[in-house]
This record gives structure tokens, sequence and C-alpha cells, in this order.
């Protein structure tokens, strides 16, 4: 392929676009994460300086990046990492935390990521919250993190965080998460590695962030830089607006088409087979004439004003729709039998004239 500048152009436009996307809403200060030991602005050391280096190296899409690595001194305690200082959150909301780690040379000791001032899903405080620890999947393999802490209102006691393949992008391991109590208004992100006694391991972190998922964080496919597994799912406890900031109050809205192999509506109300009960009174269509005269659409349908104003339901709109099949099949039935009736007394008139003109 030939690249002209105008290509090249909107190729790193695209790129410094993705990266703005990515680091737009992190809620982690980052412009202190530069070479050096020991802790870095908000993020303060978990071990000694000279367990914390910051220095360049490959990071997970295979680029040069500041990576943060853990040395440990085989004393198997603090070996590396950090613990970042109290943000800002928002009680009501879900954030999701994340870090990618690779670990070298041995599985000894354990990896951790983790979170404060929460509670479990079951709503029981947590005075030492991690949303993972143990050991990578593989060495010498890099894998993301993820965690996440519901709001206070979020009924769920579902856990949708994972370790995530680097290379792959699949969800390899399931983890746990946490929410927030009414009264939380600070939490922080906290990542180590602990209790490794073996001088020559090493764990490597990048790019902690925490996100507050309101549609705006960048995908888990984005931050892999992979597609992820068919299986993957995502969870949203609040709103998704698609094209508009305004969802009017509904969990999804969408501004604009949406095209779609299946729709599957679950009606909470009555399916109108009462229809065909002796108990329902079937309008006649004496009735239906003078409410189509005076109103203008038929009885129990939204008019178009009304439509348009406020839209339409429509698992409801297709149960109005059926009633009024359902009548018009009543009616239907209703007039067969006479049409049935009627051409018996026309054949008993027509034999009765048959025999007097026989006369």
């Amino acid at each position: 392929m030939r690249w002209t500048v105008k290509s090249k152009i909107m190729a790193i436009a695209i790129v410094l676009m993705n990266q703005l996307s990515l680091s737009a809403q992190n809620l982690l200060n980052m412009q202190d994460w530069v070479e050096g030991q020991g802790s870095a602005g908000i993020f303060g050391a978990n071990g000694s300086s000279a367990e914390n280096v910051r220095e360049w190296g490959i990071g997970p899409h295979g680029k040069r990046v500041l990576l943060w690595k853990a040395i440990p001194d085989g004393n198997s305690n603090a070996d590396g990492g950090w613990n970042s200082l109290p943000f800002a959150i928002n009680h009501n909301s879900m954030y999701r935390f994340t870090v990618w780690m690779k670990k070298t040379n041995s599985v000894s000791g354990d990896s951790y990521l983790g979170c404060g001032e929460v509670l479990g899903l079951d709503g029981v405080a947590n005075g030492n919250p991690y949303f993972w620890y143990g050991d990578l999947p593989e060495l010498n393999k890099w894998y993301l993190i993820v965690g996440y802490v519901h709001g206070s209102g979020d009924p769920s006691t579902t856990s949708y965080g994972g370790i995530y393949d680097g290379v792959t992008g699949a969800k390899v391991n399931e983890i746990m998460d946490y929410k927030f109590s009414t009264s939380s208004t600070t939490t922080y992100h906290r990542s180590y590695l602990y209790y490794d006694p073996d001088v020559n391991d090493r764990q490597y972190f990048y790019a902690p962030r925490v996100d507050m998922v309101n549609g705006d964080e960048p995908s888990i496919a984005s931050l892999l830089g992979v597609q992820p597994s068919s299986s993957e799912q995502s969870y949203f406890s609040g709103k998704v607006g698609i094209g508009t900031t305004d969802t009017k109050g509904y969990k999804l809205a969408v501004a604009g088409n949406m095209v779609t192999e299946s729709v599957k509506v679950s009606l909470q109300g009555a399916w109108p087979d009462y229809v065909f009960t002796k108990e329902h009174q079937l309008p006649t269509l004496q009735e239906t004439e003078k409410h189509i005269k005076d109103k203008g659409h038929l009885p129990g349908i939204p008019s178009a004003a009304e439509v348009k104003a406020g839209g339409i339901d429509l698992g409801e709109m297709n149960a109005k729709l059926l009633q009024k099949i359902e009548e018009l099949t009543l009616h239907l039935i209703e007039m067969d039998k006479r049409l049935i009736d009627e051409r018996k007394v026309n054949q008993n008139l027509e034999e009765r004239l048959r025999k007097t003109e026989i006369k």
C-alpha cells in the first residue's frame, strides 16, 4: 500500500484520538509516572525504593512504554507495587479498576489488585478488599486485570470482573466485585507483589486505571487492543445512551436507526386472550364506528398525536393490536353465522317459490 500525505495524517489522527479516549476518563493522575524509583505522585510505593523501579520496557501491545517493575529483596513481605492516594467517587455509580501485569522467573509470592472503603456484594464491610490475588495464569505473559465496584443502590450480587489474556483477549478467570456504601466518598487503587522470597523474580505493572462506568469509559476491547471473545459479557448498572445523553429515564436509549436479528419483548401485562372469555364485553361495530367518527382512531389505540409525543411501547402495542384482531375475528365469525342462516332462509324461500311455480 502506498501512503499519501493525507492518509498518513489521517492515520496519525486516529491513533491520537484513540490515545485521548483511553486517557480522558482515568481518575488516576499519571503525570508523575516517570522513570525513577520509589513513590511517584499519587502512587505510594509498596516496599522499599529499590523494590519499585519505573523503567522503559516492552508493554502488552508490543511497544516501548514506562513500566513499574517490582524487584523482591528476599524478605518475603511487601515486594513492590503501590497504594494510590484516595480519590473522590459518587457512591451511586459503578467504577472499573484495571491494571496490566506480567510475572517472570517463578510463581513465588502473590500478585494483587485491590481497592478500599467498600462493601462486599452481600453488603458486609470488608476492611482489606482485593478483586483478586494469586498467581497469573502463565509466566512471561501480559494479563489485564479488571475489577468493578458497584454503586451503593445496585442490588446485583454478580461479579463482572476478570483476568483477560493479553494476546487472545479471552477472559480466562473470574474475580470478585465489591460495592460502595451510601456513606462512601473516596476509594483508592492498589496493586502489589507480596511475599516473594525469590530475588530473581520480576513483577511488571502497566497502565493502572479507574473509570466511572457511564458509557464514556473505554471498552475492555480497546484496553486490550484485540477483539474480545464472543462470550464476553458487559454490564452497566445505570442508563446507556447511544447518540444521546438524554435517556428519558429508560435503561437504553438510541438516537437513530438500529438493526438487529431478533427482538424479544417480555410483556408484563395480560395477553389479550381475555377477548374470548364470556366476561369480555365485545364492542359493537356501531360503537366502534361512532368512536372513529368522534376521535379519529380505534378505541384503545393511541392517536397519532399521542404517538408523536410519547412514542409507543412495542409489547403493549402488539397486545392492543392483537386485541383488535381478536375482536374483529369474533365479529367475522358472527357475520359468517348470519350469512349461513340467511343462505338457509333463502334456500327455503327458493324451494317454496319453485313448488308454487310448479303448481
